[in-house]
């Protein structure tokens, strides 16, 4: 955790006056972060953690950059008094950047769904020629990446207790990738994603979205993860009767949602046919290999637990073969 003097220590290489006071930041796993207040102004300090290079840093923040200047609301990231917009000290890597006030977003306000699919779509326009961008990593959301989780979990099922489950599972994973095979998945448009969207990422201030924040995760792949991971968070209903609160989702999606973000994105960035048919199985693909990352991830819960949790799975995949002509005429532009 950031410590006082930690916070102290930094501030005397930026133009912000003396420390006030400072609190650690509720969210933000990948780096420890802090709300500082000082006699000018109030900003927000990041730690990066050792793993992270420079390389990685730098280009969030020339992203950073290249948003502003193209008036996207992304976190302004302060030079230090030499001109860098990082400081090292003791081999640790600290950043500068404005404090953004706003809210969280609230579920009842459903207009700030059609400001967040207004917002991504212009992110994503953004940065349809953003200049050197990295290499890209294995493609996030492939159907076929699904057949090594249900493999490890067949390995280590030893007396059977989810053979049933898990052989539904690899029924299901052989139709996701006929809906979705790698070249198709490979043909979709691809450009740096933000990779992280979902509700602790964004700030608003009424229904209008004040910031997008939190770039750690950018990389290429398709535009469409960016798209179904604000779908798969944020425009969903409450939980239907029964619901298990072991699975890894809060709840199914709403459709009436669902038009709302994908109509406020498509009138700006439309998706394309192939886009919008791999739509309804890369949501399904996220949902089953949500479920299949969380039973590997607890080798000693119970095997009611692993059950309970795969079964969340099925069930969305039923809801996805009841909705799927919904899904795809709200995601289609005539």
């Amino acid at each position: 955790m950031l410590t006082h003097d930690d916070i102290a220590r930094v501030l005397a290489l930026y133009e912000v006056g003396e420390l006030r006071s400072s609190r650690p930041a509720s969210h933000g796993a990948i780096n420890e972060t802090a709300f500082v207040e000082t006699t000018v102004g109030r900003f927000v300090m990041r730690r990066n953690r050792r793993h992270i290079g420079l390389q990685s840093i730098r280009l969030r923040h020339r992203l950073l950059e290249w948003l502003r200047q193209r008036g996207f609301p992304a976190p302004r990231v302060l030079p230090a008094r030499n001109g860098e917009t990082v400081v090292i000290i003791n081999d640790r890597v600290y950043e500068l950047s404005v404090f953004i006030i706003g809210d969280e977003f609230n579920p009842t306000r459903p207009r700030q769904l059609s400001d967040v699919g207004r917002v991504l779509a212009s992110y994503h326009r953004a940065v349809s020629d953003f200049p050197d961008p990295p290499p890209p990593p294995p493609s996030r959301y492939l159907p076929s990446g699904l057949s090594s989780l249900t493999e490890r979990l067949i390995t280590r099922d030893l007396l059977g207790d989810l053979t049933v489950i898990l052989h539904w599972y690899e029924r299901r994973i052989a139709e996701l990738r006929r809906q979705l095979s790698d070249e198709a998945y490979a043909a979709l448009p691809h450009l740096l994603i933000h990779g992280d969207m979902h509700r602790d990422n964004l700030i608003f201030r009424g229904d209008a979205v004040a910031a997008l924040i939190d770039y750690d995760q950018i990389c290429i792949d398709a535009r469409l993860v960016d798209v179904v991971d604000a779908l798969v968070d944020m425009a969903i209903g409450p939980p239907p009767p029964n619901w298990s609160m072991w699975g890894v989702y809060r709840a199914p999606l709403d459709l009436e949602r669902v038009r709302l973000l994908l109509r406020a994105y498509n009138a700006i960035m439309p998706l394309s046919r192939n886009e919008a048919q791999a739509l309804p199985a890369m949501l399904e693909t996220v949902w089953l290999q949500g479920n299949l990352r969380r039973a590997l991830s607890t080798p000693d819960a119970e095997p009611d637990y692993h059950l309970e949790l795969l079964g969340q799975g099925q069930w969305l995949s039923k809801w996805m073969d009841e909705n799927r002509a919904h899904i795809l005429a709200a995601a289609m532009v005539y």
